[in-house]
């Protein structure tokens, strides 16, 4: 009896061992604009079998968490899915390349959700990249020779916004141009560009936006004419609202920018008509426009920045949809050549009409059957279908 007790407890064991070794693990990068749309989508039973355990770190919300876990069955397969959004340019490279990326271990699944937290040390490891999300086909990337797949999923959305400030006409900035954005990229541009009043020449318009890593980035500076490539002028601000010195040798605008939408965002509530100008010294008080997703513009208007609209139209579902609004791109999701059989499971499960397109609401982002507009990338201008 008892090696028969033995046995079954032997058979038990071993069957656990099995189960552990079946563990599959599928590693997502890419799109921090996109990333609350792909949150909904794993969040369900569209890629897992039932409800995944979600563990999130790095976000002031669940579905804008920077590192996130999602654990379930697809298939019956026991997979962990583990995200780090990284931005849309910086995840075509992790699926081009052998980049390794940082994600969350599994030892912070009992912890759960720590949404103030910046993982480290023994909560973090890294890995290659099996999957990413991109706001720009591979064909407008720094790598258009990528192997990757890619699937044209939805559409997303952006903004401008105008940062918190109190200088005497800088109410009269509710719109903004492709004209005026290429010239703020380009150094800097003096507020009476923007505002109309011919005294405003001793402050300066300035744009503070996202590292070359970024899908918003790319159509920014595409969809603009500014050129996806062309080496911008941007600032960062620190949390009280000076320009950042960016790279420790006095350099306050150049190549540089943030890496998150989310951080760009909480920069803008900050009011800036007090703060030194680090670019045209001597002058005091400049004005910041930013281009944000949806949601990180949602997070910058509730903080106090100003969304603007472009080139005189106002963004709306309906002026998206029907193509008079037009600073929008194409999302898509890419899977790396020769990705895990389970990498492609969860490849086809996203790109599928009951996946990322049944997550996208018609304001953070768009089913292609709810457009009644097109673009080819963005570098090409909205046409009607």
């Amino acid at each position: 009896m008892k090696l028969k007790s033995f046995a079954m407890i032997s058979a038990i064991c071993a069957g656990s061992v099995s189960l552990a070794s079946a563990q599959q693990y599928v590693y997502l990068t890419g799109s921090t604009a996109f990333r609350g749309t792909v949150y909904a989508t794993l969040n369900s039973t569209a890629v897992f079998d039932t409800a995944p355990t979600f563990v999130g770190y790095n976000g002031s919300s669940a579905s804008g968490c920077n590192f996130m876990l999602f654990s379930n069955t697809i298939a019956s397969t026991p997979t962990i899915i583990k995200c780090h959004w990284s931005g849309s340019e910086a995840g075509i490279l992790d699926v081009s390349s052998s980049t390794q990326e940082s994600f969350l271990s599994d030892t912070v699944i009992p912890g759960g959700t720590q949404l103030g937290t910046t993982p480290s040390g023994s909560q973090l490891i890294t890995n290659g990249v099996d999957l990413a999300m991109a706001d720009n086909a591979v064909a407008f990337s720094q790598n258009p020779g990528s192997s990757a797949s890619q699937t044209f999923v939805g559409v997303i959305p952006f903004s401008w916004v105008r940062g918190s400030n109190n200088l005497a006409s800088v109410s009269n900035l509710t719109n903004v141009t492709d004209q005026q954005i290429r010239k703020a990229l380009a150094g800097g541009q003096k507020l009476a560009l923007f505002t109309g009043v011919p005294t405003d020449t001793t402050n300066y318009v300035y744009v503070s936006g996202r590292d070359n890593g970024s899908g918003t980035r790319v159509n920014a500076f595409g969809i603009s004419g500014y050129g996806i490539k062309t080496p911008p002028f941007q600032i960062e601000l620190d949390g009280t609202g000076n320009m950042i010195n960016l790279d420790g040798a006095g350099t306050y605008d150049g190549d540089y920018g943030f890496s998150s939408g989310g951080t760009l965002a909480g920069t803008l509530g900050i009011d800036t008509s007090g703060s030194a100008d680090q670019v045209h010294t001597g002058n005091t008080g400049f004005v910041t426009i930013a281009y944000l997703g949806r949601s990180d513009a949602n997070t910058a208007v509730n903080k106090g920045g100003i969304e603007l609209s472009y080139n005189g139209v106002k963004e709306s579902p309906t002026t998206i949809m029907e193509g008079q609004y037009g600073f929008w791109g194409n999302e898509y999701v890419l899977q790396r050549s020769g990705a895990s059989s389970q990498a492609q499971a969860v490849y086809t499960k996203l790109k599928a009409t009951t996946g990322i397109p049944a997550s996208c609401d018609g304001v953070i982002a768009f089913n292609n059957t709810q457009m009644h507009a097109t673009r080819g990338g963005p570098t090409t201008d909205p046409q009607h279908k």
